[in-house]
């Protein structure tokens, strides 16, 4: 069983911070088994699995059950909750579960769209969860050689290593990081557990939290999507190629978003206002359904940095961003990662150019940001180069993603 990169911040939370452990990502990325694994710490618990109607009944008929479980009072007493937010009153429920027994019980409370709805608007939970995403596999999270912020950042300063692992990150490229899929390493099996995966996503899972009339449009909209991936998405288009309304495609959009079917990465600008009027680019978590390798690849190198930023911000390293850039003239560079609205390194994808992207020369100086990553799909290559006071870097992917949690 390969043990998961949150697994340590997840036990702090439950028990440094006593706090709720809300647990969201994708379908099938492992959300459940990665909540067992947590109960492996603990001598003894409840699981509780909305989906099953046994579990339901429990819930009704004696919604704080937990309480009159036989236990050693001593120990403390894990209790999971899974696919809870599909009760209508689960946010109220929770928070009298808390409220009335934190001191006794420790919580862990999985989903996975609809689970970071509660973010939105007035939150009674607000003060008594700390919420972190479980993504798919990522090659430092196999290899578990993750380094925290700090310690990535010394890498951009001092240099990497030689470090390699090109078969497990081929493997990624090939089958993407969730576990079944990719465990298995299995062409067919992939193919028909990705359809099984998306039809699931679309006519169960959205169907159910959303009143769509046509479901069958989202399900071409998704159908659409991976031919977009490293280009600016524009809604304009894909409501001429589906032949509806703009409102309409914005709507479908972002319930896939939430619904973790792909994530967005937003334009750099110093200003605001004129970053929300450019597109974002679209990436998906199931790289794997992209036929294209230039933009599969692309798409990997994204998910990694996504993932990565995004739990260097759960953790409280700071507030992390990733964003792309494109100028007037549409010249462009892929990836800019920023920690307190500050660029600190620049990305560039490259399936196997290692002369160093003029766009990302000059990105960089006009950026100012201090590192400069040429990723490329191509084993045992590691550059290092200094212009004008800034450093470049050209790396294999399976090196540097090694780096990344």
């Amino acid at each position: 069983m390969i043990r998961r990169n949150i697994e340590a911040f997840g036990l702090k939370v439950i028990d440094d911070y006593n706090k709720m452990l809300f647990i969201s990502g994708p379908r099938q990325c492992g959300k459940t088994t990665f909540a067992n694994m947590l109960a492996e710490k603990y001598h003894q618990g409840s699981y509780i699995n909305w989906d099953i109607i046994s579990d339901q009944k429990r819930i009704l008929k004696s919604p704080y059950f937990f309480e009159h479980e036989n236990r050693d009072l001593k120990a403390p007493y894990l209790v999971i909750f899974d696919e809870i937010h599909k009760y209508k009153g689960w946010k109220n429920y929770l928070k009298g579960c808390y409220d009335g027994y934190s001191k006794e019980f420790k919580f862990v409370i999985t989903g996975s769209g609809r689970l970071d709805l509660f973010k939105k608007g007035g939150d009674s939970l607000f003060g008594r969860y700390v919420s972190v995403n479980l993504f798919p596999f990522s090659l430092g999270e196999l290899q578990r050689t993750m380094v925290d912020w700090v310690g990535f950042y010394n890498y951009l300063i001092e240099g990497f290593d030689k470090r390699h692992d090109y078969d497990g990150h081929r493997q990624l490229l090939q089958f993407s990081g969730f576990p079944e899929p990719f465990l298995r390493g299995e062409a067919n099996f992939y193919n028909i557990w990705s359809n099984e995966r998306k039809m699931t996503l679309i006519r169960e899972d959205i169907r159910n939290a959303y009143t769509i009339r046509d479901i069958s449009n989202i399900e071409i909209l998704s159908n659409l999507l991976p031919i977009k991936i490293g280009s600016p998405l524009s809604t304009n288009s894909l409501r001429e190629d589906l032949n509806t309304a703009f409102d309409s495609i914005k709507k479908w959009l972002l319930i896939l978003e939430q619904f973790y079917y792909f994530f967005t990465v937003k334009p750099y600008s110093k200003s605001i206002s004129r970053a929300l009027k450019k597109e974002p680019k679209i990436y998906l978590y199931d790289w794997a359904e992209i036929e294209d390798e230039s933009s599969r690849f692309e798409n990997l190198v994204a998910f990694h940095l996504y993932k990565a930023v995004r739990l260097w911000k759960n953790y409280g390293y700071g507030d992390f961003e990733l964003f792309y850039i494109r100028d007037r003239e549409g010249r462009e560079a892929d990836f800019l990662i920023a920690k307190d609205n500050k660029p600190v390194f620049m990305v560039e994808a490259k399936v196997s150019e290692e002369q160093l992207s003029k766009n990302l020369l000059r990105f960089q100086q006009k950026t100012q940001t201090p590192f400069a990553l040429q990723v490329i799909d191509k084993p045992k290559v590691l550059k290092r180069t200094m212009l004008n006071d800034f450093t470049q870097y050209v790396i294999s992917a399976d090196n540097f993603l090694q780096y990344l949690p």
